[in-house]
């Protein structure tokens, strides 16, 4: 069944997701009755997606930011590309010439999700990428697969600054740098990522409000990742309600974002760049109504658009078989019926059109 689309215009006023994958701690054995293996795309020998993979570090806060890019390249042999991280399926091929063509194009920053890595926000890159962009993701230390603690994902404040500093870095990379058009940039993505892109559009998050939520709710999902860490002892709770605003950003794409309950409606009256959210009606990790419609509610002008079908791992990669036993956790969805490659198609358009809008 495909995906269906309930589309919302808010003209007034995370999680977290915790990647679980190929360590001992995994589930394994046969694919279970709600884990459909999705059919393999139509893939061509040739492609014109090229990936590397950059280095950086952010000294100053002793923050390795490694960074995937994605972008257009000359027809390139497939080769090994089919797969990324061994278990989601991927189609571009690494470090393939840089399409010639045209003199720069239109940056799009992604954010992965609590415990995630610059890999789970593939399908979009290599979609985007297909359409003339450059892609960057970067690996948020802390709180990225292998590297992932409590306070990490508690200290989601700490993500919009690693954005920053990558864009900073890709400006002068040598390879890239040259590419870009300065003009026209933007950045998505996905729940504590989604968080992390209105962050980098001006939104304010207060942890004492998420805390007074968990306070009241301790059983759910966002609340439980959370413990019982103590924000205000951490080194730099000071800087938790900073601003965060990215001015070189002019629109952002938030796919099911994270503590929309640590938002009070000023906290995101500064927003003034176009933002687009989507999300499941049905997210069983983050409760639509507290996160994006909130979110939504509160940006003027923001658009909200409502999944009927899929849950929160839906904004997850397709996986190959490898992946279905030891990542089911985010490979399986929420319902045998769910076709996660449908709704990858709706919201790749959804995010195309949008940037289209917004950056060319």
């Amino acid at each position: 069944m495909g995906a269906i689309i309930v589309t919302l215009n808010m003209g007034t006023r995370p999680l977290f997701v915790i990647v679980i994958m190929l360590s001992g701690a995994c589930a394994t054995g046969n694919i279970g009755q709600n884990a459909r293996v999705p059919a393999s795309p139509n893939v061509t020998n040739t492609v014109s997606v090229g990936l590397a993979q950059l280095r950086f570090e952010d000294a100053t806060r002793h923050r390795p930011l490694p960074t995937r890019i994605w972008y257009p390249s000359k027809p390139t042999p497939l080769g090994r590309g089919d797969t990324i991280e061994g278990i989601f399926v991927a189609h571009s091929a690494t470090n393939a010439p840089l399409a010639s063509s045209p003199q720069q194009f239109p940056l799009v920053l992604l954010s992965h999700g609590t415990g995630g890595g610059s890999s789970n926000l593939v399908w979009l890159a290599e979609h985007l990428a297909q359409h003339g962009y450059l892609v960057a993701a970067v690996d948020h230390f802390g709180n990225t697969f292998g590297n992932n603690s409590t306070e990490g994902v508690v200290s989601v404040w700490r993500r919009p600054r690693d954005i920053t500093y990558v864009l900073d870095a890709l400006l002068t990379d040598p390879l890239f740098g040259s590419r870009i058009a300065v003009n026209r940039i933007g950045a998505a993505g996905f729940s504590a990522g989604g968080y992390t892109v209105i962050a980098l559009a001006g939104g304010r998050y207060h942890p004492e409000l998420m805390a007074a939520y968990c306070s009241q709710h301790p059983t759910e999902v966002v609340c439980q990742l959370a413990g019982d860490l103590d924000v205000s002892k951490f080194p730099d709770r000071s800087s938790a309600s900073a601003s965060y605003s990215e001015s070189r950003i002019r629109a952002v794409f938030a796919m099911a974002p994270a503590v929309g309950q640590g938002f009070a409606q000023e906290d995101l009256a500064s927003v003034s760049v176009p933002v687009s959210i989507v999300a499941g009606l049905h997210d069983e990790v983050l409760p639509f109504q507290l996160n994006a419609q909130r979110y939504a509610q509160f940006i003027a002008g923001s658009h909200l658009t409502a999944l009927e079908s899929g849950g929160h791992y839906v904004f997850m990669p397709l996986c190959n078989p490898r992946g279905f036993q030891y990542a089911r956790e985010v490979c399986a969805d929420i319902a045998p019926s769910v076709d996660r490659k449908a709704i990858h198609e709706r919201v790749e358009q959804l995010a195309l059109k949008f940037f289209d809008e917004h950056l060319r």
